[in-house]
């Protein structure tokens, strides 16, 4: 899903990475589902993708990740 709404910016893995002030490496992890490694990451990396993701991403993108990370941390 963070894949899904990175990829619907102008944003490269690396551009994002900086963005939020993580590695290219763990926005790769984290797009790639590897085991444990967005147990690791904080709400607040998962907002700022959010918010840099937010003004090119449609309705239905915007539901689906809310719908998720409402799921993971258990809002």
């Amino acid at each position: 899903m963070l894949q899904e709404l990175r990829k619907k910016t102008p944003y490269s893995q690396l551009e994002l990475a900086q963005i939020l002030g993580i590695s290219r490496e763990t926005v790769s992890a984290i797009e790639n589902e590897k085991p444990g490694t967005i147990d690791n990451i904080s709400i607040e990396i998962i907002r700022k993708w959010h918010e840099a993701c937010q003004g090119h991403i449609d309705d239905t993108t915007e539901y689906n990740f809310k719908v998720l990370i409402t799921k993971f941390f258990g809002f």
